[in-house]
Protein backbone atom coordinates (compact mmCIF):
# COMPACT_ATOMS: atom_id res chain seq x y z
CA UNK A 1 0.00 0.00 0.00
CA UNK A 2 1.25 3.45 -0.85
CA UNK A 3 2.38 5.38 2.22
CA UNK A 4 0.99 8.89 2.69
CA UNK A 5 3.37 11.81 2.32
CA UNK A 6 4.06 14.05 5.34
CA UNK A 7 1.09 16.31 6.06
CA UNK A 8 1.16 19.88 7.33
CA UNK A 9 -2.55 19.83 8.18
CA UNK A 10 -5.26 17.20 8.49
CA UNK A 11 -6.82 18.77 5.38
CA UNK A 12 -3.71 17.67 3.46
CA UNK A 13 -4.22 14.10 4.62
CA UNK A 14 -7.93 14.06 3.77
CA UNK A 15 -7.24 15.48 0.30
CA UNK A 16 -4.54 12.85 -0.28
CA UNK A 17 -6.84 10.00 0.73
CA UNK A 18 -9.61 11.31 -1.53
CA UNK A 19 -7.16 11.45 -4.44
CA UNK A 20 -5.43 8.08 -3.89
CA UNK A 21 -8.20 5.94 -2.37
CA UNK A 22 -11.42 7.72 -3.37
CA UNK A 23 -13.61 4.70 -2.68
CA UNK A 24 -11.99 4.09 0.70
CA UNK A 25 -14.33 4.28 3.67
CA UNK A 26 -13.84 7.42 5.76
CA UNK A 27 -16.45 6.46 8.35
CA UNK A 28 -19.78 4.73 8.90
CA UNK A 29 -22.72 6.62 10.41
CA UNK A 30 -26.29 5.36 10.77
CA UNK A 31 -25.33 2.22 8.84
CA UNK A 32 -24.22 4.34 5.89
CA UNK A 33 -20.64 4.39 4.67
CA UNK A 34 -19.10 7.69 3.59
CA UNK A 35 -16.09 7.46 1.27
CA UNK A 36 -13.10 9.78 1.32
CA UNK A 37 -14.09 11.09 -2.12
CA UNK A 38 -17.61 11.91 -0.94
CA UNK A 39 -16.29 13.56 2.21
CA UNK A 40 -13.77 15.69 0.32
CA UNK A 41 -16.31 16.75 -2.31
CA UNK A 42 -18.58 17.93 0.50
CA UNK A 43 -15.72 19.80 2.19
CA UNK A 44 -14.73 21.63 -0.99
CA UNK A 45 -18.35 22.41 -1.92
CA UNK A 46 -18.91 23.93 1.51
CA UNK A 47 -15.69 25.94 1.23
CA UNK A 48 -16.63 27.30 -2.19
CA UNK A 49 -20.05 28.29 -0.89
CA UNK A 50 -18.47 30.24 2.00
CA UNK A 51 -16.25 32.07 -0.44
CA UNK A 52 -19.26 32.88 -2.62
CA UNK A 53 -21.12 34.48 0.31
CA UNK A 54 -17.93 36.40 1.12
CA UNK A 55 -16.85 34.65 4.31
CA UNK A 56 -13.25 35.79 4.38
CA UNK A 57 -10.16 33.93 5.65
CA UNK A 58 -9.90 34.30 9.42
CA UNK A 59 -13.65 34.82 9.90
CA UNK A 60 -15.32 32.72 12.59
CA UNK A 61 -18.17 30.38 11.71
CA UNK A 62 -20.20 28.79 14.52
CA UNK A 63 -21.21 25.18 13.78
CA UNK A 64 -24.12 23.71 15.74
CA UNK A 65 -24.59 20.30 14.12
CA UNK A 66 -24.90 16.78 15.53
CA UNK A 67 -22.71 13.81 14.71
CA UNK A 68 -22.87 12.96 11.01
CA UNK A 69 -21.46 13.79 7.59
CA UNK A 70 -22.88 17.34 7.65
CA UNK A 71 -20.75 18.21 10.67
CA UNK A 72 -17.54 17.11 8.96
CA UNK A 73 -18.24 18.86 5.66
CA UNK A 74 -19.01 22.07 7.54
CA UNK A 75 -16.15 21.81 10.06
CA UNK A 76 -13.47 21.08 7.47
CA UNK A 77 -15.17 23.17 4.80
CA UNK A 78 -14.84 26.24 7.01
CA UNK A 79 -11.14 25.49 7.46
CA UNK A 80 -10.62 24.83 3.75
CA UNK A 81 -12.02 28.29 3.07
CA UNK A 82 -9.39 29.72 5.42
CA UNK A 83 -11.96 30.58 8.10
CA UNK A 84 -12.10 29.41 11.73
CA UNK A 85 -14.62 26.81 12.84
CA UNK A 86 -16.37 27.27 16.19
CA UNK A 87 -18.08 23.95 16.99
CA UNK A 88 -20.72 24.08 19.73
CA UNK A 89 -23.21 21.71 21.32
CA UNK A 90 -25.94 21.18 18.68
CA UNK A 91 -28.62 21.30 21.34
CA UNK A 92 -27.53 24.75 22.47
CA UNK A 93 -30.38 27.15 23.01
CA UNK A 94 -30.50 30.38 21.07
CA UNK A 95 -29.17 32.40 24.02
CA UNK A 96 -26.04 30.28 24.44
CA UNK A 97 -25.38 30.04 20.71
CA UNK A 98 -25.73 33.79 20.25
CA UNK A 99 -23.50 34.33 23.28
CA UNK A 100 -20.72 32.28 21.72
CA UNK A 101 -21.25 34.00 18.38
CA UNK A 102 -20.76 37.33 20.13
CA UNK A 103 -17.71 36.15 22.05
CA UNK A 104 -16.07 34.91 18.88
CA UNK A 105 -17.34 37.83 16.73
CA UNK A 106 -18.65 35.24 14.27
CA UNK A 107 -19.75 36.05 10.74
CA UNK A 108 -22.04 33.06 10.27
CA UNK A 109 -23.69 30.14 12.01
CA UNK A 110 -24.38 26.70 10.55
CA UNK A 111 -27.52 25.19 12.05
CA UNK A 112 -30.79 23.54 11.14
CA UNK A 113 -32.60 24.13 14.44
CA UNK A 114 -35.65 26.31 13.62
CA UNK A 115 -35.72 28.12 16.98
CA UNK A 116 -32.05 29.01 16.69
CA UNK A 117 -32.46 30.11 13.07
CA UNK A 118 -35.32 32.39 14.09
CA UNK A 119 -33.36 33.83 17.01
CA UNK A 120 -30.26 34.47 14.90
CA UNK A 121 -32.31 36.04 12.14
CA UNK A 122 -34.09 38.41 14.51
CA UNK A 123 -31.22 39.21 16.87
CA UNK A 124 -30.43 42.88 16.70
CA UNK A 125 -28.29 43.42 19.79
CA UNK A 126 -26.01 46.44 19.23
CA UNK A 127 -22.84 44.47 19.84
CA UNK A 128 -23.87 41.64 17.53
CA UNK A 129 -22.37 41.43 14.07
CA UNK A 130 -24.79 40.54 11.30
CA UNK A 131 -24.81 36.75 11.33
CA UNK A 132 -25.47 34.82 8.17
CA UNK A 133 -27.41 31.60 8.71
CA UNK A 134 -26.06 28.69 6.68
CA UNK A 135 -27.98 25.39 6.32
CA UNK A 136 -26.10 22.10 6.82
CA UNK A 137 -26.34 21.41 3.08
CA UNK A 138 -25.93 24.82 1.43
CA UNK A 139 -26.62 25.39 -2.27
CA UNK A 140 -23.86 24.52 -4.71
CA UNK A 141 -21.69 27.56 -5.35
CA UNK A 142 -22.26 29.05 -8.78
CA UNK A 143 -19.50 30.03 -11.23
CA UNK A 144 -17.23 31.83 -11.25
CA UNK A 145 -15.78 30.30 -8.09
CA UNK A 146 -13.48 32.32 -5.90
CA UNK A 147 -10.17 30.55 -5.39
CA UNK A 148 -9.64 28.76 -2.09
CA UNK A 149 -6.69 30.11 -0.11
CA UNK A 150 -3.63 28.13 0.94
CA UNK A 151 -3.99 26.91 4.52
CA UNK A 152 -1.26 28.03 6.92
CA UNK A 153 -0.46 25.28 9.49
CA UNK A 154 0.15 27.97 12.12
CA UNK A 155 -3.24 29.60 11.56
CA UNK A 156 -6.12 28.92 13.96
CA UNK A 157 -8.21 26.03 12.64
CA UNK A 158 -10.96 26.08 15.24
CA UNK A 159 -11.96 27.54 18.59
CA UNK A 160 -13.04 25.05 21.25
CA UNK A 161 -15.19 26.71 23.87
CA UNK A 162 -14.76 25.19 27.30
CA UNK A 163 -17.81 23.55 28.80
CA UNK A 164 -18.16 26.08 31.60
CA UNK A 165 -17.90 23.57 34.45
CA UNK A 166 -15.89 26.06 36.53
CA UNK A 167 -16.78 29.44 35.07
CA UNK A 168 -17.61 31.37 31.92
CA UNK A 169 -16.74 29.60 28.64
CA UNK A 170 -13.38 30.55 27.18
CA UNK A 171 -12.46 30.13 23.52
CA UNK A 172 -9.45 27.82 23.25
CA UNK A 173 -7.66 28.50 19.96
CA UNK A 174 -6.32 25.38 18.22
CA UNK A 175 -4.09 25.77 15.18
CA UNK A 176 -3.86 23.30 12.31
CA UNK A 177 -0.40 22.36 13.59
CA UNK A 178 -1.67 21.89 17.16
CA UNK A 179 -4.29 19.40 16.02
CA UNK A 180 -1.95 17.41 13.79
CA UNK A 181 0.79 17.27 16.44
CA UNK A 182 -1.62 16.05 19.13
CA UNK A 183 -2.98 13.35 16.80
CA UNK A 184 0.57 12.15 16.19
CA UNK A 185 1.37 12.31 19.92
CA UNK A 186 -1.62 10.12 20.78
CA UNK A 187 -0.93 7.66 17.97
CA UNK A 188 2.59 7.15 19.30
CA UNK A 189 1.58 7.09 22.96
CA UNK A 190 -1.26 4.61 22.51
CA UNK A 191 0.41 2.50 19.80
CA UNK A 192 -2.55 3.15 17.46
CA UNK A 193 -2.35 1.69 13.94
CA UNK A 194 -4.52 1.81 10.83
CA UNK A 195 -5.78 -1.68 11.74
CA UNK A 196 -7.81 -0.25 14.61
CA UNK A 197 -11.60 -0.18 14.51
CA UNK A 198 -12.76 2.97 16.32
CA UNK A 199 -16.29 2.93 17.77
CA UNK A 200 -17.47 6.25 19.18
CA UNK A 201 -20.67 7.87 20.41
CA UNK A 202 -18.78 10.92 21.72
CA UNK A 203 -20.01 14.28 20.38
CA UNK A 204 -17.82 15.41 17.48
CA UNK A 205 -18.14 19.07 18.47
CA UNK A 206 -16.07 18.41 21.61
CA UNK A 207 -12.36 17.76 21.96
CA UNK A 208 -12.06 14.05 22.78
CA UNK A 209 -14.75 13.01 20.32
CA UNK A 210 -13.33 15.35 17.68
CA UNK A 211 -9.55 14.92 17.89
CA UNK A 212 -8.99 11.45 19.31
CA UNK A 213 -12.02 9.63 17.94
CA UNK A 214 -12.36 11.16 14.45
CA UNK A 215 -9.21 13.08 13.46
CA UNK A 216 -7.01 10.15 14.47
CA UNK A 217 -8.74 7.52 12.30
CA UNK A 218 -8.95 10.02 9.42
CA UNK A 219 -5.21 10.61 9.71
CA UNK A 220 -4.40 6.88 9.78
CA UNK A 221 -7.09 5.62 7.43
CA UNK A 222 -8.41 3.40 10.21
CA UNK A 223 -12.03 2.25 10.37
CA UNK A 224 -14.43 4.56 12.22
CA UNK A 225 -17.91 3.59 13.35
CA UNK A 226 -19.60 6.79 14.49
CA UNK A 227 -22.80 6.69 16.53
CA UNK A 228 -25.27 9.43 17.47
CA UNK A 229 -24.06 11.42 20.47
CA UNK A 230 -26.65 10.14 22.90
CA UNK A 231 -26.07 7.78 25.78
CA UNK A 232 -29.54 7.34 27.20
CA UNK A 233 -28.99 3.68 26.46
CA UNK A 234 -25.37 2.56 26.71
CA UNK A 235 -26.34 -0.79 25.26
CA UNK A 236 -26.31 0.61 21.72
CA UNK A 237 -22.64 1.53 22.20
CA UNK A 238 -21.77 -1.93 23.52
CA UNK A 239 -23.75 -3.57 20.72
CA UNK A 240 -21.81 -1.57 18.09
CA UNK A 241 -18.51 -2.56 19.71
CA UNK A 242 -19.53 -6.21 19.55
CA UNK A 243 -20.99 -6.08 16.03
CA UNK A 244 -18.07 -4.25 14.41
CA UNK A 245 -15.38 -5.96 16.50
CA UNK A 246 -14.25 -2.61 17.81
CA UNK A 247 -10.69 -2.38 19.07
CA UNK A 248 -10.63 1.24 20.32
CA UNK A 249 -13.21 3.29 22.19
CA UNK A 250 -13.19 6.15 24.67
CA UNK A 251 -15.63 7.70 27.11
CA UNK A 252 -15.84 9.54 30.43
CA UNK A 253 -16.06 7.45 33.59
CA UNK A 254 -19.81 8.03 33.94
CA UNK A 255 -20.47 6.28 30.61
CA UNK A 256 -18.81 3.08 31.78
CA UNK A 257 -20.73 3.28 35.07
CA UNK A 258 -23.95 3.76 33.09
CA UNK A 259 -23.17 0.67 31.02
CA UNK A 260 -22.68 -1.37 34.20
CA UNK A 261 -25.97 -0.11 35.58
CA UNK A 262 -28.02 -0.79 32.43
CA UNK A 263 -26.62 -4.15 31.32
CA UNK A 264 -28.00 -7.11 33.24
CA UNK A 265 -26.36 -9.80 31.11
CA UNK A 266 -22.85 -8.64 30.18
CA UNK A 267 -22.16 -12.00 28.54
CA UNK A 268 -24.56 -10.97 25.76
CA UNK A 269 -21.93 -8.45 24.57
CA UNK A 270 -18.74 -9.91 23.18
CA UNK A 271 -16.16 -7.16 23.72
CA UNK A 272 -13.16 -9.45 23.38
CA UNK A 273 -11.89 -7.51 20.34
CA UNK A 274 -11.26 -4.40 22.49
CA UNK A 275 -7.62 -3.37 22.81
CA UNK A 276 -8.20 0.04 24.42
CA UNK A 277 -11.18 1.44 26.31
CA UNK A 278 -9.92 4.88 27.30
CA UNK A 279 -11.42 6.36 30.46
CA UNK A 280 -10.84 10.12 30.46
CA UNK A 281 -12.48 13.60 30.34
CA UNK A 282 -13.54 13.44 34.00
CA UNK A 283 -12.08 11.95 37.21
CA UNK A 284 -11.31 8.27 36.73
CA UNK A 285 -12.56 5.94 39.45
CA UNK A 286 -10.63 2.80 40.29
CA UNK A 287 -13.88 0.98 41.04
CA UNK A 288 -15.06 1.64 37.46
CA UNK A 289 -11.86 0.18 36.00
CA UNK A 290 -12.24 -2.99 38.05
CA UNK A 291 -15.99 -3.47 37.72
CA UNK A 292 -16.21 -2.88 33.95
CA UNK A 293 -13.43 -5.31 33.12
CA UNK A 294 -14.80 -7.96 35.48
CA UNK A 295 -18.33 -7.62 34.13
CA UNK A 296 -17.28 -8.02 30.49
CA UNK A 297 -14.47 -10.55 31.08
CA UNK A 298 -11.76 -8.17 29.88
CA UNK A 299 -8.14 -7.89 30.94
CA UNK A 300 -6.22 -4.61 31.01
CA UNK A 301 -8.12 -2.90 28.20
CA UNK A 302 -9.54 -0.01 30.23
CA UNK A 303 -6.87 2.62 30.67
CA UNK A 304 -7.09 5.95 32.51
CA UNK A 305 -6.11 9.05 30.57
CA UNK A 306 -5.79 12.77 31.11
CA UNK A 307 -6.22 15.75 28.83
CA UNK A 308 -7.70 19.19 28.41
CA UNK A 309 -8.81 21.43 25.58
CA UNK A 310 -5.92 23.83 26.16
CA UNK A 311 -3.49 21.04 25.18
CA UNK A 312 -5.71 20.25 22.13
CA UNK A 313 -6.90 17.20 24.06
CA UNK A 314 -4.46 14.37 24.85
CA UNK A 315 -1.80 14.80 27.56
CA UNK A 316 -1.14 11.39 29.08
CA UNK A 317 -2.42 7.84 29.34
CA UNK A 318 -1.63 4.73 31.32
CA UNK A 319 0.02 2.19 28.96
CA UNK A 320 -2.40 -0.16 27.15
CA UNK A 321 -2.24 -3.77 28.30
CA UNK A 322 -0.73 -2.91 31.68
CA UNK A 323 -2.61 -2.62 34.96
CA UNK A 324 -2.62 1.05 36.02
CA UNK A 325 -0.94 2.03 39.25
CA UNK A 326 -3.26 2.78 42.17
CA UNK A 327 -1.99 4.99 44.97
CA UNK A 328 -2.68 4.73 48.70
CA UNK A 329 -5.70 7.04 48.39
CA UNK A 330 -7.23 4.94 45.62
CA UNK A 331 -6.42 7.29 42.75
CA UNK A 332 -5.36 5.56 39.50
CA UNK A 333 -2.36 6.83 37.57
CA UNK A 334 -3.09 8.45 34.23
CA UNK A 335 0.37 7.50 33.00
CA UNK A 336 3.18 9.55 31.60
CA UNK A 337 3.00 12.35 29.07
CA UNK A 338 2.63 11.44 25.41
CA UNK A 339 5.77 11.87 23.27
CA UNK A 340 6.67 15.55 23.22
CA UNK A 341 4.59 16.30 26.33
CA UNK A 342 6.43 17.41 29.47
CA UNK A 343 4.72 17.38 32.86
CA UNK A 344 5.62 19.27 36.02
CA UNK A 345 3.97 20.10 39.36
CA UNK A 346 3.79 23.68 40.64
CA UNK A 347 3.68 24.64 44.30
CA UNK A 348 3.45 27.99 46.03
CA UNK A 349 7.18 28.63 45.72
CA UNK A 350 8.05 26.89 42.47
CA UNK A 351 8.29 23.43 40.94
CA UNK A 352 7.80 20.47 43.28
CA UNK A 353 9.56 17.14 43.48
CA UNK A 354 8.25 13.59 43.22
CA UNK A 355 5.18 12.67 45.30
CA UNK A 356 4.41 16.32 46.14
CA UNK A 357 0.92 17.56 45.25
CA UNK A 358 0.40 20.82 43.41
CA UNK A 359 -0.97 22.25 40.18
CA UNK A 360 -0.29 20.16 37.07
CA UNK A 361 1.71 21.94 34.37
CA UNK A 362 1.91 20.83 30.73
CA UNK A 363 4.47 21.83 28.11
CA UNK A 364 3.72 20.59 24.61
CA UNK A 365 3.86 21.77 20.98
CA UNK A 366 0.15 20.96 20.91
CA UNK A 367 -0.64 23.59 23.56
CA UNK A 368 -3.00 26.37 22.52
CA UNK A 369 -1.49 29.77 21.68
CA UNK A 370 -4.15 31.20 24.00
CA UNK A 371 -7.80 32.10 24.42
CA UNK A 372 -9.66 33.96 21.71
CA UNK A 373 -9.74 37.71 22.30
CA UNK A 374 -8.87 37.34 25.98
CA UNK A 375 -5.28 38.46 26.64
CA UNK A 376 -5.80 38.58 30.41
CA UNK A 377 -6.96 34.96 30.63
CA UNK A 378 -4.23 33.93 28.18
CA UNK A 379 -1.55 35.54 30.36
CA UNK A 380 -2.92 33.72 33.42
CA UNK A 381 -2.96 30.41 31.52
CA UNK A 382 0.82 30.17 31.13
CA UNK A 383 3.55 29.80 33.71
CA UNK A 384 7.29 30.19 33.19
CA UNK A 385 9.23 28.30 30.50
CA UNK A 386 6.24 27.72 28.27
CA UNK A 387 4.28 25.57 30.73
CA UNK A 388 0.50 25.69 30.63
CA UNK A 389 -1.36 25.85 33.94
CA UNK A 390 -4.12 23.24 33.96
CA UNK A 391 -5.91 24.23 37.16
CA UNK A 392 -5.88 20.53 38.10
CA UNK A 393 -4.17 19.15 41.18
CA UNK A 394 -1.91 16.12 41.05
CA UNK A 395 1.53 14.71 41.60
CA UNK A 396 4.22 12.79 39.75
CA UNK A 397 5.54 9.67 41.43
CA UNK A 398 9.16 8.54 41.45
CA UNK A 399 8.71 6.96 37.99
CA UNK A 400 7.19 10.09 36.47
CA UNK A 401 3.63 8.73 36.38
CA UNK A 402 0.91 11.32 36.88
CA UNK A 403 -1.87 11.07 39.46
CA UNK A 404 -4.74 13.57 39.22
CA UNK A 405 -6.40 14.19 42.58
CA UNK A 406 -8.70 17.15 42.01
CA UNK A 407 -9.22 20.60 40.59
CA UNK A 408 -7.66 23.63 42.18
CA UNK A 409 -10.76 25.82 41.92
CA UNK A 410 -12.92 23.13 43.53
CA UNK A 411 -10.59 22.21 46.37
CA UNK A 412 -12.33 22.21 49.76
CA UNK A 413 -10.28 23.29 52.79
CA UNK A 414 -11.81 21.91 55.97
CA UNK A 415 -9.95 22.30 59.27
CA UNK A 416 -6.75 23.07 57.37
CA UNK A 417 -7.03 19.94 55.23
CA UNK A 418 -7.23 20.16 51.44
CA UNK A 419 -9.97 17.88 50.18
CA UNK A 420 -10.59 17.10 46.53
CA UNK A 421 -14.32 16.76 45.78
CA UNK A 422 -13.58 13.54 43.87
CA UNK A 423 -12.42 11.85 47.06
CA UNK A 424 -15.75 12.49 48.77
CA UNK A 425 -17.82 11.73 45.66
CA UNK A 426 -16.15 8.35 45.06
CA UNK A 427 -17.04 7.23 48.60
CA UNK A 428 -20.67 8.40 48.37
CA UNK A 429 -21.27 7.07 44.86
CA UNK A 430 -20.41 3.55 46.05
CA UNK A 431 -23.57 3.46 48.20
CA UNK A 432 -26.37 1.40 46.58
CA UNK A 433 -29.08 4.07 46.86
CA UNK A 434 -26.93 6.82 45.30
CA UNK A 435 -27.26 7.77 41.65
CA UNK A 436 -24.63 10.54 41.67
CA UNK A 437 -23.09 12.95 44.14
CA UNK A 438 -21.25 16.27 44.19
CA UNK A 439 -19.19 17.77 47.00
CA UNK A 440 -18.53 21.49 47.40
CA UNK A 441 -17.00 23.66 50.12
CA UNK A 442 -19.38 26.01 51.95
CA UNK A 443 -18.25 28.59 54.50
CA UNK A 444 -21.16 29.97 56.53
CA UNK A 445 -18.90 32.39 58.36
CA UNK A 446 -18.77 30.37 61.57
CA UNK A 447 -15.73 29.32 63.57
CA UNK A 448 -15.66 25.95 61.82
CA UNK A 449 -14.73 27.59 58.48
CA UNK A 450 -15.29 25.82 55.17
CA UNK A 451 -17.16 22.54 55.37
CA UNK A 452 -17.86 19.72 52.94
CA UNK A 453 -21.46 19.86 51.76
CA UNK A 454 -22.55 16.70 49.95
CA UNK A 455 -25.37 16.85 47.41
CA UNK A 456 -26.63 13.34 46.70
CA UNK A 457 -28.95 12.31 43.87
CA UNK A 458 -31.01 9.25 44.80
CA UNK A 459 -31.94 6.34 42.59
CA UNK A 460 -35.63 5.90 41.79
CA UNK A 461 -38.42 8.42 41.45
CA UNK A 462 -40.81 7.59 44.31
CA UNK A 463 -41.00 9.82 47.36
CA UNK A 464 -40.05 8.12 50.60
CA UNK A 465 -40.97 8.61 54.24
CA UNK A 466 -38.90 11.27 55.96
CA UNK A 467 -37.34 8.68 58.27
CA UNK A 468 -35.99 6.76 55.24
CA UNK A 469 -34.38 9.93 53.94
CA UNK A 470 -32.88 10.62 57.36
CA UNK A 471 -31.33 7.15 57.53
CA UNK A 472 -29.83 7.60 54.05
CA UNK A 473 -28.27 10.92 55.04
CA UNK A 474 -26.87 9.33 58.20
CA UNK A 475 -25.36 6.50 56.14
CA UNK A 476 -23.74 8.98 53.73
CA UNK A 477 -22.23 10.89 56.64
CA UNK A 478 -21.10 7.72 58.40
CA UNK A 479 -19.46 6.31 55.26
CA UNK A 480 -17.58 9.54 54.49
CA UNK A 481 -16.35 9.80 58.09
CA UNK A 482 -15.28 6.15 58.08
CA UNK A 483 -13.45 6.32 54.75
CA UNK A 484 -11.94 9.80 54.89
CA UNK A 485 -11.79 10.66 58.57
CA UNK A 486 -13.98 13.75 58.24
CA UNK A 487 -17.67 14.39 58.52
CA UNK A 488 -19.67 16.38 55.96
CA UNK A 489 -21.00 19.65 57.28
CA UNK A 490 -24.31 18.84 55.61
CA UNK A 491 -25.78 16.07 53.46
CA UNK A 492 -28.57 17.02 51.07
CA UNK A 493 -30.60 14.37 49.28
CA UNK A 494 -31.87 15.27 45.81
CA UNK A 495 -33.93 13.75 42.99
CA UNK A 496 -32.31 12.53 39.78
CA UNK A 497 -30.74 15.32 37.67
CA UNK A 498 -30.81 17.72 40.59
CA UNK A 499 -27.07 18.37 40.42
CA UNK A 500 -26.22 20.76 37.55
CA UNK A 501 -23.98 19.30 34.88
CA UNK A 502 -22.61 20.38 31.53
CA UNK A 503 -24.10 18.93 28.32
CA UNK A 504 -21.32 16.31 28.26
CA UNK A 505 -21.90 15.15 31.81
CA UNK A 506 -19.35 17.02 33.91
CA UNK A 507 -20.36 18.18 37.37
CA UNK A 508 -20.71 21.95 37.61
CA UNK A 509 -19.45 22.43 41.16
CA UNK A 510 -19.32 26.22 41.01
CA UNK A 511 -22.87 26.43 39.62
CA UNK A 512 -24.13 24.01 42.29
CA UNK A 513 -22.56 26.09 45.05
CA UNK A 514 -23.96 29.33 43.66
CA UNK A 515 -27.49 27.95 43.29
CA UNK A 516 -27.42 26.53 46.81
CA UNK A 517 -26.24 29.77 48.40
CA UNK A 518 -28.85 31.77 46.49
CA UNK A 519 -31.59 29.41 47.67
CA UNK A 520 -32.50 28.31 44.14
CA UNK A 521 -32.23 24.59 44.96
CA UNK A 522 -34.75 24.92 47.77
CA UNK A 523 -37.05 27.20 45.78
CA UNK A 524 -37.16 24.62 42.97
CA UNK A 525 -37.93 21.73 45.33
CA UNK A 526 -34.65 19.96 44.60
CA UNK A 527 -33.74 19.36 48.25
CA UNK A 528 -35.64 16.30 49.42
CA UNK A 529 -33.92 16.17 52.81
CA UNK A 530 -33.35 18.23 54.76
CA UNK A 531 -35.26 21.15 53.34
CA UNK A 532 -33.20 24.30 52.83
Amino acid sequence: MKLPPPAATLLDRLAWRAATTPAGEAFVFADRSCSYAELWRGIEAFAFYLRQIEIEPGARVVIALPNGVEFFTAFYGVQRAGAIAVPVFPGSGAERLLGIARRSAASAVVTATPAVVDAVSTDRAPEQLALQVIPPNPPVATAPRRALPAVDPQAVAYIQYTSGSTGEPKGVQITHANALINVEQMIAGMAITRREVFVSWLPVHHDMGLVLMTMTPFYLGARLILLPASLRDARSWLAALAEHRGTFTAAPDFAYRLALRQVREPANYDLSSLRVALNAAEPVRTRTLVDFQQAFALEQVMVPGYGLAEATVGVSMSPPGVAPKIDASGFPSVGRGFPGVELAILGDSGLLGADETGEILVRSPANTPGYWDDPEATAALFWDEGYLRTGDLGYLDQDGDLFVVGRRKNVIIQAGRNIAPGEVEAVIDALPFVRLSAAVGIDRGGIEGEQVYAFVELRGRKSLPREDYRQMAIEVSRRVRSELGLGPGRVYLMPARGVPRTHNGKLRHAELKRRYLEGALGDEGLLLFPEY
